[in-house]
């Protein structure tokens, strides 16, 4: 697919009442879908920004997902920040119970020599365990790119499962010599290109919101 095809969707919010026919291959990897085989089911689903009063139920899936409170901990943080943009935290609801989140935030790529180049992050993503293995964690992140590069955005940063983001035409950042702030496992940290040529020249670390760093701090 070509970077440029985003700008073809016109849908801003939607409601998927589709049939779906696919193989999910979505193993269970830091709150993702689970794997499994998804075919012709109807999925009456809303995709919508964060409203004020969906705090309490973005931090319940976090928490179901994860088996913890460090990725609610670190959205609220990122909600109280100048790194939260309201249009790129996005929820996925059914019958008004949220069942999926997924937060984008600005970041930069700092090479040697000062030079930055603006990014944004995909993290985090989940889905409530009884609602995984139905396309949702997909259908959010996809709404989440378009929405992205609507608003003006060229590359985005993912720490996750390269078999997962492959299908959203994630590639690994080794190869553009784009480097995380922390020690992951080889091939885990990807970068994708919103538009042609968005990578030319583009080389450095990324540099996260003050809020994973206090989240990281917590942690160890």
């Amino acid at each position: 697919m070509n970077p440029s095809s985003y700008s073809d969707h016109t849908r801003v919010t939607h409601t998927c009442r589709q049939f779906i026919s696919c193989i999910c291959r979505e193993r269970e990897h830091a709150g993702f879908l689970a794997g499994s085989t998804i075919s012709m089911i109807t999925m009456p689903w809303t995709i919508r920004s964060e409203e004020p009063d969906d705090a309490a139920g973005i931090a319940a899936v976090l928490t179901d997902a994860f088996s913890r409170k460090d990725e609610a901990e670190l959205v609220s943080l990122i909600r109280n920040s100048g790194a939260y943009d309201p249009e790129l935290s996005l929820v996925c609801v059914e019958d008004g119970t949220i069942v999926g989140y997924v937060l984008f935030s600005p970041v930069v790529i700092r090479a040697a020599d000062c030079d930055e180049t603006p990014a944004l992050a995909l993290a985090p993503v989940a889905v409530l365990s009884q609602f995984r293995n139905q396309g949702i964690g997909t259908v959010l992140i996809e709404e989440g790119i378009h929405r992205s590069h609507q608003k003006g955005a060229k590359i985005i940063v993912v720490l996750g499962e390269p078999g997962y983001y492959r299908r959203f035409r994630f590639e690994s950042a080794k190869v553009y010599e784009i480097q995380p702030p922390w020690e992951v496992p080889e091939g885990y940290f990807m970068v994708l290109s919103l538009e042609t040529n968005a990578l030319r020249d583009v080389h450095g670390m990324v540099h996260y919101p003050e809020a994973f760093a206090r989240t990281a701090d917590t942690q160890q």
